[in-house]
């Protein structure tokens, strides 16, 4: 993160005092965000940054630079290529309204272009004033690429189709000619082979006859309409029951032949299977889909962490490290869940990941026991935000605390009284200071219990014994969709 610096007197570019606040205790965490961010005050003043916002940039802003003076080299147009003049970062501070997922296109001072997703949201002092915004933004310039690429994938695949329209027996592509009341007249190879039928078995049978049920109605009323002469030519995409009764897509081109006093001789139907092409066009929505839903849930993370942390932090510093440890837990879960393409993560690592760095050199300090088990992402971040408020308060006055102290954390699947499958995990104390039951449950403790609870369905139980915290995690395994795979227990101890 980047403080953006100001050699303006304060009394010309006030700062108001709640924002003044929110930048000392931010300082050096939004390089910790996934995504480009800068945050300005109410005069559009550019107050701080992080170096995703700089990559997206092409430049760092001048000290005491307000967006509009930043961005005036630059131009932005609509998706359609439209000018775009007013600044949304002025239009939010004006109206005070969030912008949400808007894209533009920007043609950065140095002539290169790329396209962005902007989130904007305004920062209010304790009575609802504006006293800035921080603008969240993300290039997907990629992503266009990759739906253009697929547009033209489709287009030539059109394009093709039509070239080979006057072709029949040995044509590549499926060609049938159809009577006026459904029935197969004459069917090419292709289509036997898109199909799976014979020619034998088509010509035996009607036009409508294979086609998926939810999808005949349109066609059909199409095809009657082009019987009536109401229509001429249509195409449509729809799916098909091959005789092995796997369901394809196929794309259907049909144009009627009439005679010399237009009375209708037959249709011809040029048939394509375009089943790849759908699943392509289905992985590629998935794909987008999932990379929003990640990033808002990300947002939605830190945003919830940074409120519940500054209610219970007394001073500045230690939110500050609060916080950050757990920005950090949570960055560590993100990268785990990126080296399995954000499919799933092993708990072994998770736990490894935070607990190895005090395991120390005495034998048995931290011990890892239990069958190798692969995590949904949902309870990897659960888990992981879990694991880290326990494992710092271990260091902190726990077990960890004192070199004769150890922590033990063992997992097993479990028969629940509902007879409902679960994961149970237990993180064992032992050795450390004789624990005290508290007067009252601090965030950690809170954080555990209500993620468990909300994220995953679970329950959580924290048991302050004598000689050592216990907890005893509950999950469903339905929820936590884990994998298990034999395994001996592990020692981190080097």
């Amino acid at each position: 993160m980047v403080d953006s610096g100001n050699s303006t007197p304060v009394t010309e570019r006030p700062i108001q005092s709640a924002l003044s606040a929110m930048l000392r205790v931010s300082d050096g965490l939004l390089d910790l965000l996934p995504i480009a961010t800068f945050i300005c005050d109410a005069r559009g003043t550019i107050l701080q940054y992080n170096r995703h916002a700089v990559a997206v940039w092409g430049r760092a802003p001048q000290p005491g630079q307000t967006h509009e003076e930043f961005s005036q080299d630059s131009l932005f147009f609509g998706l359609d290529g439209s000018p775009v003049r007013r600044s949304m970062v002025s239009e939010v501070l004006a109206t005070g309204r969030s912008v949400r997922d808007v894209e533009r296109i920007v043609e950065r001072p140095d002539g290169s272009s790329l396209i962005v997703s902007v989130n904007i949201d305004p920062l209010r002092d304790a009575k609802g004033n504006v006293v800035g915004v921080v603008n969240c933004f993300l290039d997907i310039t990629e992503r266009k690429r990759m739906d253009n690429a697929l547009e033209r994938s489709r287009l030539q695949a059109l394009e093709q189709e039509q070239r080979f329209a006057a072709t029949y027996e040995h044509a590549a592509i499926g060609i049938s000619e159809i009577a006026p009341d459904g029935r197969f007249l004459r069917v090419n190879e292709a289509i036997c082979a898109i199909t799976g039928f014979s020619r034998e078995h088509l010509l035996a049978n009607m036009l409508f006859t294979h086609t998926h049920p939810d999808d005949a109605d349109p066609d059909r009323q199409a095809f009657r309409k082009q019987v009536a002469g109401e229509l001429d030519f249509y195409s449509i995409e729809k799916r098909f029951i091959r005789r092995d009764g796997r369901v394809i897509w196929i794309s259907v081109r049909s144009s009627p032949v009439r005679d010399a006093n237009d009375r209708l001789l037959y249709v011809v139907r040029v048939v394509q299977d375009i089943t790849e092409r759908k699943a392509a066009e289905q992985r590629q929505r998935l794909l987008m889909d999932e990379l929003n839903h990640r990033v808002k849930n990300t947002l939605a993370t830190v945003q919830s962490l940074a409120t519940q942390t500054a209610r219970g932090a007394t001073t500045p510093a230690a939110f500050r490290e609060r916080f950050e440890g757990r920005l950090i837990a949570l960055s560590k879960a993100h990268d785990q869940l990126t080296m399995h393409h954000w499919e799933s993560a092993d708990l072994r690592e998770l736990l490894s990941g935070s607990l190895a760095p005090y395991a120390g050199t005495t034998p048995d300090r931290v011990v890892l026991r239990g069958e190798d088990v692969v995590l949904r992402p949902r309870a990897v971040l659960t888990l992981a935000m879990a694991v880290h408020e326990l494992t710092t308060n271990a260091a902190k006055y726990g077990a960890l605390s004192v070199p004769s102290g150890r922590v033990e954390v063992q997992w097993c699947p479990v028969r629940a009284e509902n007879g409902e499958s679960c994961l149970r995990i237990e993180w064992i104390e032992q050795g450390g200071p004789n624990v005290i039951v508290p007067e009252q449950h601090g965030f950690g403790t809170k954080l555990i219990e209500g993620s468990i609870a909300a994220e995953l369905a679970g329950e959580t139980r924290l048991i302050f014994q004598p000689q050592g915290i216990r907890c005893e995690i509950t999950i469903p395994m339905k929820v936590a969709t884990v994998d298990v795979r034999g395994s001996a227990g592990e020692d981190l101890s080097t």
